[in-house]
């Protein structure tokens, strides 16, 4: 018998600690796929802990609330593609500007933009708008998100030559990857993922003055 825990990804858990992580991390997860499921209104308690395949005694010794609950789902989602992505650009032999127009190929790329996480994020975004524990959450996120993207088309910049707003630039990126990552999300018949990649790619490379 496997003593590996599908949650983690590792051996069972045996310290304290390690049971910590991983009831923590099982309702965490519980809640993206009850979201993925019933969106906000039908996630509750019970239908976390259903998921968890635990109690709800359970989950309020790590949550005392359902907000922090929402709050750690959309943290949890931002690290899992953000952390996948990092990793797919760092095994990467290229320069900063094969990073960069390589990133949309990540952002779109199945293992990312499964049925699970974009209709847990839209979700969660839609729940942005009423709820201020998301909201503040889903700020500061996208602040560190911005800022990462920033470094990277900066580094491409410089690494060609060239004087850019960054800053602008970035904020063109995110407006339209993210717009993309929408309407895909709502209506897939009307654009591809191939055709977000390409649209994405299109504009860095008009920005970089590589067109």
């Amino acid at each position: 018998m496997s003593d590996t825990s599908p949650t983690l990804g590792k051996t069972r858990p045996r310290t304290h600690a390690e049971i910590n992580e991983y009831r923590r991390k099982s309702f965490v997860e519980g809640a993206i796929r009850s979201l993925a499921e019933h969106g906000v209104s039908g996630t509750t308690v019970a239908s976390i802990c259903k998921q968890a395949g635990s109690s709800r005694g359970l989950l309020g010794h790590y949550f005392s609330t359902k907000d922090e609950v929402m709050v750690a789902a959309l943290q949890h989602l931002f690290s899992q593609i953000s952390g996948s992505i990092k990793t797919s650009l760092d095994r990467q032999d290229a320069t900063a500007t094969q990073k960069l127009l390589t990133l949309p190929d990540f952002l779109f790329a199945p293992a990312i933009f499964t049925d699970l996480n974009r209709t847990a994020f839209l979700a969660l975004w839609h729940e942005t708008r009423f709820n201020p524990h998301v909201r503040k959450a889903n700020r500061q996120l996208y602040r560190d998100y911005i800022n990462r993207v920033e470094r990277m088309v900066d580094a491409a910049a410089k690494e060609t030559g060239i004087s850019v707003d960054a800053r602008r630039i970035t904020l063109s990126f995110v407006a339209i990857s993210d717009g993309l990552w929408l309407g895909l999300s709502i209506h897939d018949d009307v654009i591809t993922g191939e055709q977000a990649i390409e649209i994405c790619r299109d504009l860095l490379l008009r920005e970089l003055r590589m067109t």
